[in-house]
């Protein structure tokens, strides 16, 4: 009997150990792929940007080095806080008094060309350029060349917003902001000028004075001078005239009989001095009504294409129609700067910029 206990016992627990083996169920290998899905993905050590040519090109996602060959683009570089990536610059740039205040280190750079052996030395991670040809040239050289050239607002917010990217998501906020100001500068002088006859809006004659080249170097009539005249209320005289270049002629220009003259550029002041000593000009109302002013000038004339030309809206409209609109100068200023530039002006400095000199007045 006792055998047969035994038996069945072991009968029994062998049955119950088949029965547990059956519940269980087997691994299944995974699926091709799926242990690659589950790991982290490599982060990406390029991108490709679309120039303002609309060429795609690849580079960095860490820049660091840069070689701006445009004035302009320098500037902006200098007022967002990237100076310290400029591993070449241009002479124009390093010999202004704001771009040495804001970035001592400018003096520094060293001025670079487009000749493509030479920035091979260098190594940048980008080069910007305004123009198209040069940017092709580099690019076949095997190095990371953009056009950035832009004419007018809706392009220089183009041209900053890949500036910004290129740069890195800090430099991309500040170019997103500074549009937004720009549409708002917009808004407020529209709002405040109402809807003008023409018959309201003075003729606006610009002199260009980034050199002395004399009172009759202006800006042709689809420039950006003609973008923030209008926005200010006023008829630009080179579109008057239909310029298609930069020089008009003194019949040409005293024969509108400009109402409001703006002068900009390093060379103003010696301009203006010309203008107010020059017998054709004491009959021609702007000088009659003392409507002749120079320009502020910072980093870059404001009326030109740098990220201060946000602020020339409102200069703009402020001189062709004080009657309608005025504007506290200095403190825009310094809330530009200390928003994009990151440093605190003083009143004098403020005004310094207002009345086209440097920092400390020269």
């Amino acid at each position: 009997m006792k055998k047969y206990l035994v038996v069945l016992m072991i009968i029994l627990m062998t049955a119950m150990l088949f029965a547990g083996c059956g519940n269980q169920v087997a691994d299944e290998p995974e699926p091709e792929g799926a242990a690659a899905e589950n790991e982290p993905e490599a982060e990406a050590t390029t991108k490709v940007i679309t120039d303002m040519a609309g060429s795609e090109v690849e580079i960095t996602t860490n820049v660091q080095r840069v070689v701006n060959l445009w004035p302009a683009s320098n500037s902006a570089m200098l007022c967002m806080g990237a100076g310290d990536k400029l591993v070449g610059t241009m002479d124009f740039t390093k010999s202004l008094p704001w771009s040495q205040f804001v970035y001592p280190g400018i003096v520094d750079v060293p001025t670079a060309t487009d000749n493509a052996e030479e920035l091979l030395k260098i190594n940048p991670d980008l080069i910007i350029t305004p123009t198209d040809d040069v940017a092709v040239k580099l690019r076949e050289s095997g190095l990371p060349a953009i056009n950035l050239m832009f004419a007018n607002y809706d392009q220089m917010k183009r041209a900053f917003a890949i500036l910004g990217d290129a740069l890195g998501e800090e430099y991309a906020a500040k170019a997103a902001a500074w549009s937004e100001l720009v549409d708002n500068n917009i808004a407020e002088v529209s709002n405040a000028l109402g809807d003008l006859a023409e018959e309201d809006k003075p003729v606006v004659y610009y002199i260009q004075g980034q050199t002395n080249q004399g009172l009759y170097t202006t800006f042709r009539g689809d420039s950006i001078m003609n973008d923030w005249i209008t926005y200010g209320g006023g008829i630009f005289a080179s579109a008057l005239m239909g310029l298609e270049g930069t020089n008009a002629t003194a019949e040409e220009v005293l024969a509108l009989n400009p109402d409001v003259v703006i002068i900009g550029g390093p060379a103003q002041h010696e301009l203006y001095d010309e203008l107010m000593a020059d017998a054709a000009w004491k009959d021609i109302n702007a000088v009659k009504n003392n409507r002749v002013y120079t320009n502020p000038n910072g980093l870059f004339p404001w009326e030109r294409f740098g990220m201060e030309s946000a602020l020339q809206i409102k200069f703009a409209a402020s001189v062709i129609h004080p009657e309608l609109y005025q504007v506290d100068l200095i403190a825009e200023v310094q809330d530009f700067y200390k928003e994009f530039v990151g440093i605190e002006l003083t009143d004098e400095q403020a005004q310094n910029m207002i009345n086209g000199y440097g920092p400390h007045g020269e």
